[in-house]
């Protein structure tokens, strides 16, 4: 089947594909990380027929996205080869010929023989994909969490907010996945495992929603994982802190006022409590006034 011919129409030729794979940015994505062969990516996806643009599948049309694991052999070749360019919450076109699409044969009724095809995908998330976190020893839950905790560190410090998530995220998801299981209550596991794996759970929990606030995303998230931290470790004056803050962004301000009332009375010299409690008294004036008023239209 033919090559598809350069053009100036934004598309760029994907390195590695013979001239079979093109690639247009529709949407810049976040960060540098990409997706590597293994990991399961999840995407959305609408797919189209190059020559006159037939929509013949899409993601969007159906509930949730669509997931898939990277570089084995599950798609088509133009998905295995042109995600893994693709940064987390980039959107693109992907262009490729049958040779990296369905072939000769097509796929029927939809996709003729011999079709070029175009699929705008949107990049959402990926995970590594070797193991799931119910398949892994305690040894190797501590063991991912804490290289895990080391890596978000690196990316917090250079300000890779992003990517500073998606590391605390991976290793955090196999210890909570522990405690939800009931780990402390498994008598076949041993007392320094669990507190030490409370431990790491803990501060990759608060790492992972400060990350959050930082990145300035998923702050429902950043206070369940504040929320678990509490559960693990009561009165963390850090985890009282970030939820108060991820609860203020949330406009959840009397969930975040007891967060800041919890913390000055552990700690009544709070600084930082307390400058927030005070512009919180404002804000809520504010908002009980806009309601006031409100109220006062809808019955005059």
């Amino acid at each position: 089947c033919p090559k598809m011919a350069d053009a100036d129409d934004g598309f760029l030729p994907v390195e590695g594909s013979d001239g079979n794979l093109r690639k247009k940015i529709i949407v810049k994505g976040i960060g540098d990380d990409k997706p590597t062969p293994g990991d399961k990516v999840q995407v959305h996806y609408t797919g189209t027929l190059t020559s006159d643009g037939t929509k013949f599948d899409s993601s969007r049309d159906r509930d949730g996205n669509f997931e898939f694991q990277l570089g084995v052999g599950q798609v088509i070749k133009a998905w295995d080869v042109g995600i893994a360019t693709m940064r987390q919450g980039e959107k693109c076109i992907l262009r490729c010929t049958s040779e990296f699409g369905y072939g000769a044969q097509g796929s029927p009724p939809k996709i003729p023989p011999d079709a070029g095809l175009d699929f705008e995908v949107e990049l959402l998330d990926w995970s590594e994909g070797s193991k799931e976190p119910w398949q892994l020893s305690i040894d190797e839950k501590l063991t991912l969490g804490e290289e895990k905790r080391v890596e978000g560190n690196t990316k917090f410090k250079a300000a890779d907010f992003h990517g500073a998530v998606r590391a605390y995220r991976a290793g955090l998801v196999p210890l909570q996945d522990m405690y939800e299981e009931g780990g402390e209550e498994t008598g076949d596991r041993q007392e320094a495992d669990r507190e030490k794996g409370k431990e790491l759970t803990v501060k990759l929990a608060l790492n992972l929603a400060q990350a959050r606030l930082k990145a300035d995303v998923e702050m429902y998230l950043a206070v369940k994982e504040c929320t678990l931290a509490l559960q693990l470790e009561g009165n963390n004056l850090k985890a009282l802190y970030r939820r108060a803050q991820a609860n203020l962004r949330r406009g959840e301000l009397q969930l975040a006022r007891e967060d800041f009332e919890a913390i000055l009375k552990l700690e009544p010299e709070h600084q930082e409590a307390q400058v927030e409690m005070r512009r919180l008294e404002v804000a809520q004036a504010k908002a009980r006034k806009a309601e006031k008023a409100l109220y006062s239209k809808m019955f005059a």
